[in-house]
């Protein structure tokens, strides 16, 4: 049906594109000027239509006015490379021509993508050589815990039905909160996203909406990505669904049910066939007074592997989880309180407080967490700000600090007792693992002359460093932690070619560590110019480089493993004809053939991938 209802939407109305905004109308978050991802990426909010085609508001309310989305509560530092704040809104994320969250993210300054291989193979990321315990993952407020190790495995993390990602790159972890469809105005909306190009590589993404449909609003999406990869039994796919219907009480109060399942298979060896995370929950919201909003949820989440070998024979389970979050906000101060409870699970309970302020000449924000773990508790604090002396610089700062908890292993629902003759494969019981860090970031940036150059101080100190937990580097051993100093810089600079402009960062280390190369760079040429009175057609292109040195990995034998320096030369290109997004994109165009993150497992040579982005209004 949800497929049958995608279809339907092919057929766009006489007044496509034309947005009429109305009760409980939200704007769209805007990626800043300050961000290196950012200026590549933002485009504007609406398409101009020629006064043609323009729709004349009526004198009396339309239906096609009324829609409701639950009280927001996203709060938090102001984006920009001062506060380590990275966003997308939903024109960001297409525009982007991303596949999965990690393609996504992979332009955020000091950040590296792991990746097992190609699709369907485990993925992850790290910032300042933070392995497991090291980046959290909120969508909507529930936690996509990690089921199989110390960190979620990105691959079974869609972005279907996601209208925004916001990054906060913090010296202690990476925090990314997900944001699910948001109704702009009263009409059923579609979205479909779909592309191909080398190794037979496929990608299919959906999106139905209908704001009142059933007495509420309804909002499926699917999602595919599928390819042969670049030599025997490399191929894989991962798929994706999601469904989410919600009742509202106007746009004070508002009650949700969300499904959600990604899966991935791949012929690799070295990893599950098919393995899936499956998260269903329930929440209710409300606005409170003006500026205080509630939300109270719970939840499943279900790890499933399909794999015959016997070292899957018990790998598997389900996690309850049960929390609630308070936001407020009024003038330049917000702040947010959030608790979370998980059942039989090694992780009992986390309570989390963040506030702060912003205003435009200054900012402060801190944050404390007190997480419980079978055996003991754990806490963490963070505290940040920035002030702006002089309209054209910035000072920023942020320090990090506290001891962080990660799982071993798989959950297991059970585990077999051997019993001789029969010799049973026994998993080793679920465990958890904990570090303390520490880490300072002090800098400035100074914005004159269409010029933005941005440098901070970079200082960490690690207990232990340890390994990811997933398949990826499953049976490495911690390591001792040391201290390490470092620099970043970023800037964004202008060309004689108006709508052309220079980006790029750099990162370096006085000496190098499990995933922390000793330096890493971006770099890239960003085009964009809209062209037409109208602003109907408007053209991006990019030409980039992504880096580092080589890398020590955790291997799955325990010890460290370097891998060789990593380079990769992309373009990607895209026109916008009112609400149709064509693209072009290259990855790795220079053809390098040793890019590896893990030990033998070489990433494709080179692929290129053509496809459209196509918003429809019914």
């Amino acid at each position: 049906m949800a497929l049958a209802a995608l279809a339907l939407q092919f057929v766009p109305d006489g007044d496509v594109g034309a947005q009429i905004p109305g009760a409980g109308a939200q704007v769209p978050v805007q990626v800043p000027d300050s961000t290196a991802v950012a200026d590549s990426l933002a485009v504007p909010d609406s398409v101009a239509l020629p006064d043609s085609l323009q729709v004349q508001e009526p004198d009396t309310v339309s239906a096609d006015t009324i829609y409701y989305n639950l009280p927001s509560l996203d709060v938090g530092a102001r984006p920009g490379f001062a506060t380590g704040v990275w966003e997308w809104d939903h024109v960001a994320i297409m525009t982007s021509g991303a596949n999965t969250l990690s393609e996504l993210v992979a332009e955020v300054p000091g950040l590296i993508v792991l990746l097992g291989g190609d699709y369907g193979t485990p993925a992850t990321m790290s910032a300042l050589g933070s392995g497991a315990g090291g980046v959290r993952i909120v969508r909507d407020g529930f936690e996509v815990l990690p089921l199989e190790g110390g960190v979620t495995d990105l691959q079974r993390v869609g972005l279907g039905g996601i209208v925004r990602v916001r990054l906060e790159r913090n010296p202690g972890e990476i925090l990314l909160e997900l944001t699910s469809h948001q109704y702009v105005e009263g009409r059923a909306y579609s979205l479909v996203e779909a592309g191909t190009g080398q190794l037979d590589t496929n990608m299919f993404r959906g999106l139905y909406a209908d704001p009142t449909a059933l007495r509420g609003s309804l909002a499926v999406a699917l999602e595919r990505v599928d390819t042969r990869s670049y030599g025997q039994n490399e191929g894989g796919n991962r798929t994706g669904t999601w469904f989410r219907y919600q009742l509202h009480r106007g746009d004070r109060m508002g009650l949700a049910l969300e499904h959600r399942r990604m899966g991935s298979e791949t012929q690799v060896t070295s990893y599950a066939g098919s393995a899936s995370r499956t998260d269903w929950t329930v929440r209710a919201r409300v606005a409170v007074v003006p500026g205080l909003v509630a939300e109270a949820y719970t939840g499943r989440s279900t790890h499933e592997v399909d794999d015959v070998r016997a070292a899957y024979d018990f790998e598997g389970g389900s996690r309850w989880q049960h929390g609630g979050r308070l936001a407020a906000t009024r003038g330049a101060l917000w702040a947010r309180a959030e608790a979370r409870l998980w059942e039989n699970d090694l992780l009992d309970a986390r309570l989390d407080g963040s506030a702060g302020m912003s205003t435009e000449r200054f900012g402060v924000s801190g944050h404390l967490t007190r997480s419980q773990w079978q055996g003991g508790g754990f806490a963490s604090h963070r505290a940040a700000g920035w002030l702006s002396p002089l309209p054209y610089v910035t000072l920023f700062g942020s320090f990090d600090g506290g001891t962080y908890a990660a799982r071993q292993g798989p959950v297991l629902d059970e585990r077999p007792t051997p019993t001789p003759p029969f010799a049973v494969p026994v998993p080793a019981a679920s465990t958890f693992t904990a570090t303390e860090r520490t880490a300072l970031r002090v800098g400035s940036s100074v914005t004159l002359f269409d010029v933005t150059l941005a440098a901070a101080a970079l200082r960490t100190d690690t207990e232990a460093h340890l390994p990811l937990g997933l398949e990826l580097d499953r049976g490495g051993l911690p390591v001792a932690g040391a201290q390490r100093t470092g620099v970043e810089a970023w800037g964004s600079l202008p060309t004689p070619w108006r709508s052309l402009r220079l980006e790029g960062s750099y990162q370096g280390w006085d000496e190098d560590g499990p995933y922390l190369p000793k330096s890493i760079y971006r770099g890239a040429f960003v085009f964009r110019k809209t062209y037409l009175e109208s602003g109907n057609f408007e053209l991006w292109w990019t030409l980039g480089v992504r880096g580092h040195d080589p890398m020590d990995v955790f291997s799955t034998s325990g010890g460290l493993v370097e891998v060789p320096f990593y380079q990769s030369w992309y373009g990607r290109i895209q026109a916008r004809i009112l609400t149709v997004r064509l693209y072009l994109a290259w990855e790795n165009f220079t053809i390098r053939r040793n890019l590896q993150n893990f030990p033998g497992r070489v990433l494709p040579i080179t692929r290129s991938f053509f496809g459209l982005h196509w918003d429809l209004w019914n």
